[in-house]
């Protein structure tokens, strides 16, 4: 009896449970949410469907097979078959389960575009007269407006809250400032005030009463009637003071009315309502710690203009931008001992150095707000990172370099386009042949991590290509890069997959597979001899993936008269792995130890062996292990488990990893200086 290829041999099978997945999300879609929703109002139902879509996200995001979500019956199939004969498990349970997410997922969606359709369009005028639509405020995407509209917006919503936050605070800072000069310890009096903010005011607090009682205690409420703070809306805001957060859809004409009002009477008292206040007092506590730090407490405070600032840096970047441009004109048309090739090579390289930039840019929304029409929202977008985030410096130089990249990229393109008349700078006859390596990765045993590093940079590429003001060939380049290298490390390992696959199913999916890939070659020359275009194309990784094969076959072929043979020495030895270091004392010698323990001391980070800074310094923490690993006093493990073992041996609670930040960063700078003054040896 001749044997089927391996997708015939399991389809009877797939169909079922691929059927079962399907009924199982259609009923239980029907119980979990159409009954439960069929008495409730529109929103109810809505804000119900929101809540539903993203528990099932956060049960896709940690599925262990996310290849079986949201793909077709083909693609399914193909995987189910492969994973089947080459790892010999049944993964029938686990596949219904993922592909029955995916199926959920997808019923959920075309519900809440259903209902939709009924909510009311969204119009800047309408918002500019006080119209509010809940579905708007209270929801990411699930509301109806204009692309325009939603702009203004939110242009509106950054600008109106800086003005606020601006006005508020400057007012704040001062009146500190006059009440500091009357006191004979001015430092001491900021130093209990900060004490509120920094140690007081957490993230643990579930009362509004608890927090209009921290705040009582701050100068700056002296006298406030804090009745007029509503309880919910200051207990729902106040986790902007702690975390990078916004609340930009709920501020509008109607919920910042009172604080515009103030400002328009020129009020010099707290103007901030519960929807502003806490990015007050975050800016203030900045300004504490800078005091603390030794900065003037008598140098009046008064806000930095933004605009001048954007606009000089700008300046300066297009002056940096063209010394750039001007040298490479130079080189590719003032030079004519310089051939095709030559400039050519010159140009690529160049222009590889733009890529290499691009991919550097943390903040990628730089690039969205360089487009002429974003002008506003790019100005609003410093002056929020500045007065909010503090982060002027960081984001003036992102924009420079974001700057420069675009209009070299630009320029490197337009050059090319007009000596060598290519619209692209990398036409190959392979140009196009990475795309097929997403379906070349199904026919193998798709490994996870791989398979959403190649989703996440499709979603990447459709993002960024939209979105992103730069020359088309920079995001061809990554996207095709980015196949290739996980095609590579897939190939690699499924090396080790098909070494290890059972000899009988092995030769079966091999067979399979070669005969599919036949197939689509010959479908390939067809296509070739139809299409003009096509003739001088090049069909690289299935050809690839098909000499691959074709050795698998061959060794198989060749040594199937061998007699399975096994290795086992006559002497084995026992290699025992190293220690695993879990601790301080395991990780430092004696000497080290001591060296370390004193260098916490001395800067205050520890009193007598333990913890002595607030919860939210645990940055400091980060900022010396990361000193100690760059100056190799002690070993490059993971950042996590060393900040983890410091801070059990000095008594600190650390319930998350320590993320970068401003603390960090100056701890790093502190004991890396320590370490130069006060070297181990």
């Amino acid at each position: 009896m001749l044997n089927k290829p391996i997708n015939n041999i399991v389809k009877e099978h797939f169909t079922k449970i691929r059927n079962a997945a399907k009924h199982k999300a259609e009923n239980d879609f029907k119980i979990n949410v159409l009954e439960k929703i069929k008495d409730l109002d529109h929103f109810q139902k809505v804000a119900f469907c929101v809540t539903e879509d993203e528990r099932i996200e956060k049960l896709k995001e940690e599925d262990p097979h996310p290849y079986y979500i949201n793909n077709g019956d083909d693609w399914l199939l193909t995987q189910f078959a492969t994973r089947h004969f080459l790892l010999n498990v049944d993964e029938s349970e686990e596949f219904i389960q993922s592909v029955y997410l995916g199926d959920y997922s997808k019923l959920i969606h075309n519900h809440i575009k259903v209902l939709g359709k009924d909510i009311p369009k969204v119009t800047y005028k309408g918002f500019l007269k006080g119209v509010r639509c809940e579905y708007f405020e209270n929801f990411d995407s699930q509301f109806h407006i204009d692309e325009k509209d939603y702009y203004q917006i939110a242009d509106w919503q950054m600008k109106t809250v800086l003005d606020i936050v601006e006005y508020d605070t400057t007012n704040i800072i001062r009146s500190f400032q006059g009440h500091c000069r009357s006191l004979e310890n001015p430092l001491e009096f900021i130093e209990k005030q900060l004490t509120v903010l920094e140690d007081k005011l957490s993230k643990n607090i579930n009362e509004a009463k608890t927090i209009k009682q921290l705040l009582s205690k701050l100068h700056l409420f002296k006298n406030f009637d804090f009745s007029t703070y509503n309880d919910e809306l200051l207990l729902a805001n106040h986790p902007l003071f702690y975390n990078d957060e916004n609340n930009f859809r709920k501020l509008n004409p109607v919920t910042l009315k009172e604080p515009l009002s103030k400002i328009a009477a020129n009020v010099k008292s707290v103007i901030g309502n519960e929807f502003t206040i806490f990015y007050s007092l975050d800016i203030l506590q900045k300004w504490m710690q800078k005091i603390i730090k030794g900065h003037s407490l008598d140098v009046p405070f008064q806000f930095i203009d933004t605009d001048k600032e954007l606009e000089i840096a700008i300046q300066e970047a297009e002056e940096e931008n063209q010394k750039v441009i001007d040298e490479i004109n130079d080189y590719c048309f003032n030079d004519v001992g310089k051939t095709d090739k030559q400039i050519k090579k010159y140009l690529r390289d160049k222009f590889q150095e733009q890529i290499d930039a691009y991919n550097k840019v943390k903040d990628d929304r730089v690039f969205f707000l360089l487009r002429e029409e974003n002008k506003v929202l790019q100005s609003a977008n410093v002056k929020f990172n500045y007065i909010i985030n503090d982060k002027l410096k960081e984001v003036l130089q992102e924009i420079k370099t974001a700057y420069k990249i675009q209009n070299t990229s630009w320029e490197i393109t337009f050059i090319f386009q007009e000596l060598f008349d290519s619209r692209t700078m990398y036409f190959k006859n392979d140009s196009g042949s990475h795309i097929i390596i997403q379906s070349l990765m199904n026919k193998m045993v798709v490994d996870k991590k791989l398979y959403n590093e190649l989703q996440d940079s499709l979603d990447t590429f459709f993002k960024r290509f939209h979105r992103d003001s730069v020359p088309l060939d920079i995001h061809f380049i990554n996207h095709r890069e980015t196949y290739i290298r996980v095609f590579e490390k897939s190939m690699v390992r499924f090396q080790e997959i098909l070494d290890s696959a059972e000899p009988s199913n092995k030769v079966l999916y091999i067979q399979s597979r070669l005969k599919e890939l036949k197939h689509r070659e010959l479908e390939f020359r067809a296509l070739i001899e139809k299409r003009e275009g096509f003739k001088n194309k090049e069909d690289k990784y299935p050809k690839l993936f098909k000499d691959f094969l074709t050795i698998e076959a061959e060794f198989i072929k060749e040594t199937a008269i061998v007699a399975p043979l096994t290795y086992l020495p006559e002497n084995p030895k026992i290699l025992l792995d190293k220690p695993k270091i879990e601790s301080f004392e395991e990780l430092l010698s004696a000497e080290k130890q001591t060296y370390v323990l004193k260098m916490l001391e001395d800067l205050a980070i520890t009193i007598d062996g333990y913890y002595a800074l607030s919860p939210k310094k645990l940055g400091a923490i980060r900022g010396v292990v990361e000193a100690l690993r760059e100056k190799k006093i002690i070993s490059h493990m993971g950042l996590h488990k060393l900040s983890v073992m410091f801070a059990n041996k000095i008594n600190a609670t650390m319930k998350s990893e320590l993320d970068e930040s401003n603390t960090s960063e100056d701890y790093k700078k502190t004991a890396i200086e320590y370490i130069k003054n006060n070297p181990l040896h």
